[in-house]
């Protein structure tokens, strides 16, 4: 008997660091799902290169994939999931039948993997997070009420009174910004091109052991830990009092006492809340879900879960008649594709800092976009990391390489770019 497998579902993981074009536009900038089609095809038909050189796709758990007759396969930028399916009719389509029903409460999890240090330093994230988080992305609405197709929760509305990280995101006026900090000290928020991109809300995924971070300035020296289950039980607590400021907190729950991912749940019987007070009135509350600590390594970035029946028709990936969504015609064309899921991800933003190779300082050349500070040329604004040169503004210049670390200074981050003396970099004054 012949073994048919169709496509269940697909997700890509869009980077701003591969996915702009010398110009500087990116495919951010496509205005519907078939133009971010059209943009990637274009990609892999040149044979650029993509996420997939710093990102590895991971079956997360073996049972779920042997049960279900799923497979895993990698795409130019991201990852499908086949199923064995078999051919039937349907409102005169082809439609498929799983071979193995999906289970009600079905979780199919990937983990995304890092293959090198690279992705990090060009990706964008606070430096100085609360605590160590990985990404969690879910077609479920447990973890915020998300926008199809995209896996990530909506980016945050602007607060006055939140401490924000150059590249933090925020929405305000419907539009997504990244918070910067000017040279005169003043802090400004850019409007950026696009809105479902990974945020801050997104990093709720943590080992069952993972450390928790106080700012300096939040001067903590007593401070209490609890863990809360949505039944409000509490499932960990610890009280630290310390005669200096605490930088730090090993936080260690017994995994037993857990639902971790990947796993097959229902409902939100995996959320957990962290609170966290101390000395000076000091209080936060987060949202936690908890990887099983064997595949929370070192290189581990994220969990991507996908579930059989989210709640949400534009996430399916199974329909009411329990077909794939997926639909041919007579003919054999296309006549409803797979679901595709999208996560979207923004660069490191970062000022540009020209340094001669030499510590000689260099010639004020380009007032309109870099300024003169300390005999380097710094840009005016801070500029998205990509693999292909872009322009800074307008001004062709040398880019950060993938591999150039950052640097934070105060509330400012840079990338230094060392140039020797040239044409298009004199010496000064």
């Amino acid at each position: 008997m012949q073994t048919i497998y169709k496509i269940l579902f697909e997700v890509r993981l869009l980077h701003e660091f591969y996915l702009t074009n010398p110009d500087g536009s990116s495919i951010f900038g496509a205005a519907s799902a078939a133009a971010r089609d059209s943009f990637l095809q274009d990609y892999s038909d040149r044979n650029q290169r993509s996420i997939n050189s710093d990102v590895d796709y991971i079956v997360a758990a073996q049972q779920p994939f042997r049960d279900n007759r799923l497979k895993l396969v990698r795409t130019y930028s991201g990852f499908k999931v086949g199923i064995e399916v078999t051919p039937t009719a349907d409102s005169g389509k082809i439609a498929y039948a799983p071979v193995a029903r999906l289970s009600q409460g079905l979780n199919i999890p990937v983990l995304l993997s890092r293959t090198n240090a690279d992705f990090d330093l060009y990706t964008n994230r606070r430096l100085r997070p609360a605590f160590d988080s990985l990404c969690y992305f879910s077609n479920g609405a447990v973890t915020g009420v998300k926008t199809a197709p995209f896996l990530t929760n909506p980016v945050p509305a602007q607060s006055a009174g939140a401490s924000y990280e150059q590249g933090e995101l925020s929405l305000a006026n419907n539009t997504v910004n990244a918070f910067y900090v000017d040279a005169g000290g003043t802090g400004q928020f850019a409007a950026i091109t696009g809105r479902n991109f990974l945020n801050e809300t997104d990093r709720i995924l943590v080992s069952p052991e993972f450390q928790y971070y106080f700012e300096p300035t939040d001067n903590i020296k007593n401070a209490s830990f609890t863990v809360t289950d949505m039944s409000n039980k509490t499932v960990y607590s610890q009280t630290v009092n310390s005669a200096t400021i605490l930088r730090s907190v090993s936080i260690r729950v017994d995994e037993q006492q857990l639902s971790t991912v990947p796993a097959t749940v229902t409902g939100n019987d995996f959320i957990y809340n962290l609170n966290v007070t101390g000395n000076g009135s000091y209080n936060r509350t987060y949202k936690l879900i908890f990887l099983s600590a064997s595949l929370a390594g070192a290189n581990t970035w994220g969990l991507v879960n996908i579930i059989n029946q989210p709640g949400n028709t534009p996430f399916s990936i199974i329909d009411d008649k329990g077909l794939l969504i997926t639909r041919r015609n007579t003919d054999g064309s296309v006549a409803i594709a797979p679901p595709v899921f999208e996560i979207w991800l923004k660069s490191r933003y970062s000022f540009w800092r020209y340094i001669n190779d030499q510590g000689k300082p260099l010639k004020d050349s380009y007032p309109s976009v870099l300024k003169l500070t300390a005999g380097s040329l710094v840009s005016l604004t801070p500029q998205p990391h990509t693999f292909a040169p872009t322009p800074v503004k307008t001004k062709k210049l040398p880019n950060p390489k993938p591999f150039y670390p950052v640097k934070p200074e105060g509330q400012q981050i840079f990338a230094d770019i060392v140039v020797p003396a040239s044409d298009i970099f004199p010496l000064g004054p």
